[in-house]
């Protein structure tokens, strides 16, 4: 072989080696492309544009052969298609569905057997990818069931392997063994404070001998287990829900945390830590603040921030009930109590809320005759059904709020002072957004992105001015008319538009409460002493000039009821007129 032909023959490998490497590293990227994809309808969207990165193709096109032999575009790619083109067509094995992929070759041009060959290898995993990804679809669809039917029991459900770690647990298992699910989750439940005796009865029990009864610190426990190849199913129920069936909890869970209270003011901050620290014991608490300052959701952080406490959140409304219910609704009623009851009885909200939090709302709102029995029942820790004698031993803490001056009311007569002081062991006093306006830009950020994250849209951001405008505004109905306005502001929002540049109608321009400025301020300008009758003649009429005439509101920052106030209108002669 002569030297010409020699370095002839050695270029040639060369260049075939180099086209090789070539092949071997598109191969590589597209398997790395594929791989990344998870989802089945972005594999789909995604197959048409990188098989334009294994072939000289232009377009390409993947379509699912129809029962009648049709073929439906599911995804495109590329340059546009001219049906006179040359073009492939290579099925999709392995993708569960009759997929095929056609790929075209641009005008002029022609597809080779190289192509046909890098195409039919990328159609193979890329319909071995589609399989994997409706696999994992349905495994997904399959968890998020399971776990839906979990939640949905009454009975607890807890799940354990073979070494007693705890694989699954529904709230209603978390509720009857007095712990959190997210504290339980992947412990061994032996490890777990008190339920020792579950886990060796369930881990060294016979499954063929359940239901059995297991004692554990707070409850006695019926038990049914059945075993499974991974491990143990256990269902939970406490022995006295299991015996009269007008004992069963019914649980109302508390969504708000101590992340939901947003607030740089010092009174408020205040009060924020005196309830974190509140929350590590059982005391009852007493909140008090205008409507809307967000005393529930203390009441509901404080309960989810007690640890080892049961979800159950039972709250009840004492303004909204009618008081010749109030007693049965609080207390219970043993069957035939009285006309109309259930002959299986009826559990009391003391019953109900078993070892978590009842929350009595507008506790200011309590009748007199009313007053004197919760007083024995916090006192005793004890309730009585409404027609028995039995007593009911009392675990779940309680929490009173109210927007009325509770003192006030003890002054008027109209609240005891006893029960005052045993609801009153810890008071937070949580102050009105007009008091601290500095909060008002935070609390609208936070609203808005609460806003934008729920509807999965770009942020929403307001201008300036009308941030200046809501900082400047009285707020009347505090932090509950703050959120509910700007998510009102948000959602009149066109798509393209993310900036809020109207002021709300519902909010005065600062211009024309500063043209009527308080009249306390014009009797104070003179440094004269007033007469009693007179500051409170003129404490009602600012009120109702605040309020707008609204007397509800202007009864509840006064602390006094409708009927008060009404009277004062009428021996003051004050004017119900809007400002």
């Amino acid at each position: 072989m002569t030297h010409a032909m020699h370095s002839a023959s050695l270029a040639s490998a060369l260049e075939a080696s180099a086209v090789d490497r070539e092949a071997i590293g598109e191969a590589v990227a597209v398997n790395e492309e594929i791989a990344s994809v998870d989802g089945f309808d972005d594999l789909i969207e995604t197959i048409p544009r990188v098989a334009l990165m294994v072939c000289s193709a232009t377009a390409a096109e993947l379509m699912e052969v129809q029962s009648d032999g049709t073929l439906k575009l599911l995804s495109r790619s590329g340059a546009r298609v001219e049906t006179t083109c040359p073009r492939m067509q290579v099925p999709l094995g392995q993708s569960g569905r009759n997929l095929v992929l056609i790929v075209w070759a641009a005008p002029g041009t022609t597809l080779t057997a190289r192509d046909l060959e890098q195409l039919t290898v990328y159609c193979s995993l890329a319909g071995t990818s589609l399989a994997r990804a409706r696999s994992n679809a349905a495994v997904g669809e399959a968890a998020a069931c399971d776990a839906a039917t979990l939640a949905a029991l009454r009975d607890g459900v807890l799940v354990l392997d073979r070494k007693g770690v705890v694989r699954s647990i529904n709230h209603a298992a978390a509720g009857v063994l007095g712990v959190k699910r997210e504290h339980a989750l992947g412990r061994r439940l032996r490890d777990i404070p008190g339920l020792a005796p579950l886990a060796l009865t369930l881990v060294a029990g016979d499954p063929t001998s359940f239901p059995e009864v297991v004692r554990i610190p707070h409850a006695e426990l019926v038990i049914r287990a059945q075993a499974y190849d991974g491990g143990i199913v256990a269902t939970l129920r406490s022995l006295s829900s299991a015996k009269p069936p007008a004992r069963t909890r019914v649980q109302s869970d508390a969504r708000y945390t101590f992340d939901d209270l947003i607030s740089n003011d010092p009174a408020f901050r205040e009060a924020l830590e005196i309830a974190r620290r509140v929350s590590q014991s059982d005391v009852p608490i007493l909140i008090t603040g205008e409507s809307g300052t967000g005393k529930e959701m203390f009441a509901q952080a404080i309960h989810n921030s007690t640890p080892g406490i049961a979800p159950s959140f039972v709250g009840i409304n004492v303004a909204a009930i009618p008081r010749e219910l109030l007693e049965s609704e609080l207390f219970g009623y043993e069957g035939g109590a009285f006309t109309g009851a259930r002959s299986s009885g009826h559990a009391g909200k003391f019953e109900v809320a078993g070892r978590g939090t009842l929350l009595l709302d507008e506790i200011g709102e309590m009748p007199m005759e009313m007053q004197a029995r919760l007083l024995r029942v916090l006192q005793e820790r004890v309730v009585q059904r409404l027609g028995s004698t039995r007593n009911i031993p009392l675990h779940a803490r309680v929490i009173a709020t109210s927007h009325r001056d509770l003192e006030g009311a003890v002054a008027a007569g109209t609240f005891r002072l006893d029960l005052f002081h045993r609801l009153r062991v810890v008071h937070l006093r949580l102050p009105p957004l007009r008091q601290r306006r500095g909060d008002v830009p935070l609390l609208v950020k936070h609203y808005l992105r609460t806003y934008a994250d729920r509807l999965q849209r770009t942020p929403i951001d307001v201008a300036p001015e009308v941030m200046a405008q809501l900082e400047r505004y009285e707020w009347p109905g505090n932090v509950r008319e703050l959120a509910n306005l700007i998510e009102g502001e948000a959602s009149l929002l066109p798509p393209d538009q993310n900036l809020i540049l109207r002021v709300p109608a519902s909010i005065e321009p600062a211009r024309r409460r500063d043209g009527s400025r308080s009249i306390w301020a014009q009797a104070s300008s003179s440094g004269e002493i007033l007469p009693l009758e007179e500051v409170e003649r003129r404490a009602f009429e600012e009120a109702l000039l605040r309020y707008a005439g609204n007397v509800a509101r202007a009864a509840g920052a006064l602390g006094v009821s409708k009927g008060t106030l009404y009277n004062k209108i009428k021996r003051y002669q004050l004017v119900l007129s809007n400002r």
